[in-house]
């Protein structure tokens, strides 16, 4: 039979339990519930102080697992499902450029010449065009790009 500070701690974590969604302290309040209820029968310690014992027991349990075990976040984790392709920003940002209408066709060349790697020297070399005149048109088209970017993606 569970005895009455063991029945009103054990409601207590559960209540707590039901107050939180973090998954550390739902953990937690799971180890101590396991304490309280592997000696039922106990009525020398109240309620209240049962609760903090167990949570300080708890606590320290799971410390020593840290440390057995420490924990990694997903980013540290070199599996091949969560692996970003180095690449994708830059087919995105290419598709966008190739279907984005409100780029005028002068604009368009200009930053998908930029994105293959080309540089302000070898477009005016290429175009004739004084090195300070393609620096002018590619900040241009590059201001053009970002406004319409920066459009789209608040309506996205």
């Amino acid at each position: 039979m569970i005895s009455y500070p063991v029945e009103g701690a054990v409601i207590a974590l559960q209540q707590r339990a039901l107050g939180t969604s973090d998954a550390y302290q739902l953990d937690r309040i799971d180890r101590a519930l396991d304490e309280l209820l592997r000696n039922p029968s106990d009525e020398s310690t109240p309620a209240e102080y049962r609760v903090r014992s167990a949570m300080g027991h708890a606590y320290e349990t799971l410390e020593r697992r840290k440390v057995i075990t420490p924990c990694s976040t997903l980013e540290e984790a070199h599996s091949e499902h969560g692996v970003a392709d180095q690449g994708y920003p830059v087919v995105e940002f290419s598709e966008w450029l190739r279907t984005e209408p409100g780029i005028s066709p002068a604009h368009r060349a200009v930053l998908q010449a930029i994105a293959q790697g080309e540089d302000a020297e070898s477009l005016a070399d290429r175009q004739g065009l004084p090195v300070t005149r393609m620096r002018e048109r590619i900040s241009r088209a590059r201001k053009s790009a970002r406004q319409l970017w920066t459009a789209s993606a608040r309506v996205a």
